[in-house]
């Protein structure tokens, strides 16, 4: 822990930018001493958590949620299903 203060001390001093995840990741796996590949393992359960849940609550209300854009293009032509 010492050293994760340390390093982020010494990117305060140089720069404005805040410090990510990736710190904490670092940070977790050294404090835990995982084994390699430990770290990008965590944040790929967390990241999947995350989607799952946004998948259950877009099916629950029946729309899709957060979009970043709107489309102002043609609307493709409906197609029909077979079967």
């Amino acid at each position: 822990m010492r050293l994760a203060a340390a390093i982020i001390q010494a990117a305060a001093d140089v720069t404005s930018l805040p410090y990510n995840v990736d710190l904490a990741l670092a940070t977790l796996a050294r404090v835990l001493n995982l084994p390699p590949g430990g770290a990008m393992t965590l944040f790929a359960m967390g990241r999947t958590v995350g989607w799952i849940g946004h998948a259950i609550e877009q099916y629950r209300i029946g729309r899709i949620i957060r979009p970043r854009a709107r489309y102002v293009g043609e609307l493709p032509e409906e197609t029909t299903s077979i079967g």
